[in-house]
């Protein structure tokens, strides 16, 4: 089956394309949808025997084979659930990119979270449900009266607003009729615990409101505050309610001023940690400890110990720093007790994950976890899966997350698709975004990778050497020749988008890329089809060479040198191996020959020089063993060995980079940490 393309040809399930015979009905007027029972394939592809049909046929004829991508899933309010786009494939080939479907079927936990904040949060609701409307109400009012206030920022956000609905609701509400039916059912009593108070909308403006807020403002969000007068409680003194994707966004100097209503307090304990011989200078201490207070009756951006210090020098003229006083020698309820929780968007319920009032301690423990959490919020708006085209939009390098925390957008290798992703961590996103890329300019470059492989003119003998390496079976020339082109336009694509991959973050500089790529291919192919000639070449000269001339003698050292070429020539190796490597290859071969030739005249001497580098082919194999050996370093440590084996058994040939067996030491000693 295929869907008529914009160039009149059809697209069929795993990338193939064909065109309807002309001397079929349906040529003169294709129909947007075929099946074909026949494809004859000569200069082009023919479908024979064609009938136009509908993709929904196909959808409903092969269900256990279709994938189902979902994106975009949003509230509807005409509809009164959450609906989401669903595309369906068969293979590779879109037969549905954009059916709406219902997103609770699917994932009901995630719907719950869209449902309570895009249609409860904001009213966009059709309910019976009375107290969505009251609550709207109520919430008015506590905007006008912080208009009266002269002050933003006082009533609740919408971010409060929906975790007060996620507390209360059943997870599995996630439509208009679910919501009526469960109101329906509660008592009069469960109905009114649903219902908003200016007191939970508004922070009061009494003196105790000022001195123990009910919420800590963290950039734009407002974090709940409790309070508990319990000495030995574990949460005695103030305790603050932390989302985990905001943990890495609290800064420890304004947690160290608690509340204003410890400020008094904490000053005071902070004197009386003092040594004696300098404590003796502020007594008492509770009364310097009010007059820091009504000096400092908010925080400020610096330490509280650092203010502290200055304001006792100051009035006393002793001086004190910051560091003279022991934190850790305060009470409990002196220190602000952390309450981690978990997003409820990520597991439905916002259970506590740790309780702590040592924010490094948290940190450790959950700071790599926070900063996940909070990259895949920040990224909702500009993730998408399953791309094959470079995005319109450009991908900015950093875009602001939560609390302003900054995040890191990129694309991500995913196969046989690209996904736009946002990370917390930008050598994360530093890594991932040229693989991404290059998956792109792959699926972009199909086509002209299929031309040059048509147009490569490979040798018989080339085709018989390369299938000594890639084992093929006896007699199957066809199989030699097609991996052999393949591999090296492979080769080639490598070595035209080798570099410069991290800098494409706009649809202008991938076309660009692509263009210029597209062009290059076929010259770089036959380029490296002559390197290829060379080195298969080489090899055959090298492997009789290979084989000692009496009996066990020179075992160790031709050994060592048949597992070298085996890590150097091996079956796909034009294809795998890093481009710039690819072309010293002729040289590392030859150096292998002359090797070969003084091992079987000295084989102590050659001994005692491969000695001194089995550590790094044994760091290496160890490296391949634990699934490492592709990772940058240590590609670099494998080819700066290549050019160590050149400087050591081949010094005519001359080694690149200045390599040293100090220096591979070195760098493996990086490596390991």
């Amino acid at each position: 089956m295929g869907h008529r393309g914009e160039k009149g040809d059809f697209q069929a399930p795993r990338q193939r394309r064909f065109q309807i015979f002309p001397g079929s009905a349906l040529a003169k007027k294709p129909p947007p949808w075929v099946l074909s029972a026949t494809l004859l394939d000569t200069q082009r592809v023919w479908g024979l025997t064609n009938a136009a049909i509908e993709p929904d046929w196909v959808i409903a004829e092969v269900p256990h084979l279709l994938m189902r991508k979902h994106f975009d899933p949003h509230w509807s309010r005409a509809q009164g659930h959450v609906l989401a786009s669903e595309q369906i494939s068969l293979f590779g080939l879109v037969l549905a990119p954009k059916k709406p479907v219902h997103y609770g079927r699917i994932a009901p936990v995630e719907a719950h979270d869209i449902f309570v904040r895009q249609a409860l949060v904001t009213g966009e609701i059709n309910t019976r449900a009375g107290f969505v409307a009251d609550n709207l109400k109520t919430l008015e009012q506590a905007r006008e009266e912080e208009a009266k206030l002269r002050r933003a920022g006082l009533v609740a956000d919408e971010d409060w607003q929906a975790r007060w609905y996620l507390d209360r609701i059943p997870s599995d509400i996630h439509s208009s009729a679910g919501l009526d039916a469960w109101w329906k059912g509660q008592p009069l009593e469960a109905r009114r615990r649903l219902a908003w108070t200016l007191a939970d909308l508004l922070p009061g403006e009494g003196s105790e409101e000022d001195r123990f807020p009910k919420y800590f403002a963290l950039g734009d969000a407002r974090l709940p505050l409790h309070y508990r007068f319990e000495p030995g409680a574990a949460d005695d003194g103030v305790t603050l309610e932390v989302p985990l994707h905001l943990l890495n966004a609290l800064d420890p100097a304004r947690l160290s001023w608690l509340a204003p209503g410890f400020i008094g307090d904490k000053a005071s304990g902070l004197i009386r940690s003092l040594p004696k011989a300098m404590r003796r200078n502020y007594v008492p201490a509770p009364d310097f400890g009010r007059a820091f207070f009504e000096a400092y009756p908010q925080p400020t951006a610096d330490d509280i110990r650092g203010e502290l210090a200055r304001f006792l020098s100051r009035t006393t003229g002793a001086a004190v720093a910051a560091t003279d006083f022991d934190e850790s020698a305060l009470e409990p309820h002196l220190r602000m007790n952390l309450r981690l929780r978990e997003d409820p968007r990520k597991g439905g319920e916002a259970r506590i994950l740790a309780e702590s009032r040592d924010l490094d301690e948290l940190r450790a423990r959950f700071g790599e976890r926070a900063g996940q959490a909070f990259a895949a919020r920040a990224g909702r708006a500009m993730a998408a899966s399953g791309l094959r085209e470079f995005p319109a939009q450009p991908i900015p390098l950093q875009v602001p997350g939560e609390a302003g925390v900054p995040a890191f957008p990129a694309l991500r290798d995913d196969g046989d698709s690209v996904a736009l992703q946002v990370f917390a961590d930008r050598a994360e996103a530093e890594a991932a975004h040229p693989g991404g890329v290059r998956r792109l300019l792959d699926i972009a470059l199909a086509d002209r990778v299929r031309q040059a492989r048509r147009q490569l003119p490979v040798a018989p003998k080339v085709g018989l050497l390369y299938a000594a390496i890639e084992r093929f079976a006896e007699g199957d020339k066809a199989a030699e020749k097609e991996r052999l082109r393949a591999d090296i336009v492979d080769a080639a694509l490598n070595a035209v988008l080798a570099e410069g991959l991290e800098g494409i973050r706009d649809r202008a500089a991938f076309e660009q890329r692509r263009e210029d790529a597209g062009r290059r291919l076929f010259g770089e192919a036959m380029e490296r089809l002559k390197l290829a000639e060379a080195i298969l070449s080489a090899v055959a000269e090298l492997k009789p060479q290979l084989e000692s001339p009496l009996m066990g003698w020179a075992r160790g050292n031709l050994d060592d040198l048949r597992a070298q070429l085996d890590g150097l020539v091996h079956p796909g190796f034009l294809r795998d191996t890093p481009a710039q490597a690819l072309a010293e290859l002729p040289r590392y071969l030859k150096g292998m020959r002359l090797r070969a030739e003084r091992a079987v005249r000295d084989p102590a001497r050659d001994q005692a020089r491969m000695l001194e580098i089995k550590p790094f082919a044994d760091a290496l194999a160890d490296a391949a063993r634990r699934g490492v050996a592709r990772q940058s370093g240590w590609q670099a440590l494998r080819w700066e060995l290549e050019e160590l084996r050149v400087s050591m058994f081949a010094q005519e040939l001359g080694a690149r980079g200045g390599v040293s067996p100090k220096k591979l030491a070195q760098r493996l000693q990086a490596l390991r940490g």
